[in-house]
């Protein structure tokens, strides 16, 4: 499969021609300690199914769907995640430390580009994708994965309501559901369990063998929103979005309740942290009807117009953290970059360009 590599001092990653999900993306601490947090599916490598969509075969990393979840208003286009998450990508560039791309197909006829860069002494990636003409409502996202090879917290920017979909994520035998379908969370400390009893949300790795689909709706007010994970081996990967275009995190819990071709019971340890403007994963026509996450103010799609161009603007990275440091509990906005703090007090520093998530048309 073609790929495309860039890198800069502290960082370098590539983005797979099919599809355009990035791959092998690497961090460099100040000890010299290299991290690779992001996932990898098991099969990339092996030879599947006819059936099985691009999506699945190459999933990694990070990547832009649109529409989130089932195509299912979209004949032409029935792949789940839509052409960006499944089709060709055309590569332009230096490919130094940044590449662009134009989407092989157009997305309910507007063109889509895309454009990632890693800046010199900075552990961050920026991700800029562009729509431009087409027209209508559509829900889109970003997918990124990472690896719990360790115990990650879990965090997240202001909230106002956090939710299960209406129906199981996963039906036995076939699959196993985690959590309780059609709940409103109140405490991600004690979630309700689709076989009873809680379950703590804010800790990954969850219970083995289960799958889990939940949402977290955020306040649109800050500047920027954030997503955080504090691993055990001393960093945090964070993710920063503008809440007014990208307004929910959807997080997947994936840890071998899928027994089913190609995740035979092999896909865990894995936690999605999609940063969305979408009605779960339930798609284009779920997400354009009033549901219950729009009904509260938050919308579950984004509005594609011939003349003016829809910018998502995304970006993710790790920081470094002292002994002791625990979940998240704010990322503010510091010379240089973003300070993130802990319930303690603990503070660690990552250079990058917050304001970067703001530029959105």
């Amino acid at each position: 499969m073609a790929t495309f590599p860039i890198h800069s001092d502290l960082a370098s990653l590539s983005m797979t021609q099919i599809g355009g999900h990035l791959s092998d993306v690497s961090f460099t601490l100040a000890d010299g300690r290299r991290i690779m947090p992001m996932h990898v599916a098991p099969w990339v490598d092996e030879a599947l199914a006819p059936d099985i969509p691009p999506i699945i075969r190459v999933l990694r990393g990070d990547f832009l769907c649109a529409p989130f979840g089932s195509s299912d208003l979209l004949p032409d286009m029935p792949l789940i995640h839509g052409l960006p998450a499944n089709g060709a990508w055309n590569v332009t560039g230096d490919l130094t430390n940044r590449l662009e791309a134009t989407l092989d197909g157009d997305v309910m006829g507007a063109t889509v580009t895309k454009q990632v860069e890693l800046r010199k002494g900075e552990r961050v990636v920026y991700q800029r994708h562009t729509l431009t003409g087409g027209s209508g409502q559509i829900p889109i996202g970003h997918h990124a994965m990472l690896r719990a090879d360790s115990e990650l917290k879990i965090a997240f920017s202001p909230w106002s309501m956090a939710l299960t979909p209406p129906d199981p994520v996963e039906v036995p035998p076939l699959g196993r559901p985690l959590l309780q379908n059609g709940q409103t969370i109140t405490d991600l400390h004690n979630a309700q369990r689709a076989d009873g009893g809680t379950v703590d949300l804010t800790i990954f790795p969850s219970p083995e063998g289960l799958e889990a689909l939940w949402m977290v709706v955020a306040d649109q007010r800050p500047e920027f929103a954030w997503t955080a994970a504090t691993s055990a081996e001393g960093w945090v990967w964070f993710g920063l979005k503008n809440p007014r275009v990208l307004p929910q995190t959807l997080v997947w819990f994936s840890n071998g309740g899928r027994d089913y071709a190609p995740w035979n019971g092999r896909h865990r340890r894995v936690i999605g942290l999609e940063e969305i403007c979408a009605y779960f994963h339930l798609g284009h026509k779920a997400s354009i009807a009033e549901n219950p996450v729009s009904r509260t103010g938050s919308p579950t799609t984004v509005n594609l117009t011939p003349d003016v161009p829809l910018t998502v603007c995304y970006m993710f990275g790790i920081a470094s953290v002292p002994e002791g440091f625990g979940a998240v509990t704010d990322i503010v906005r510091a010379p240089g970059g973003v300070t993130l703090i802990d319930a303690a007090g603990h503070t660690a520093f990552a250079a990058c360009d917050p304001s970067f998530v703001a530029g959105v048309a």
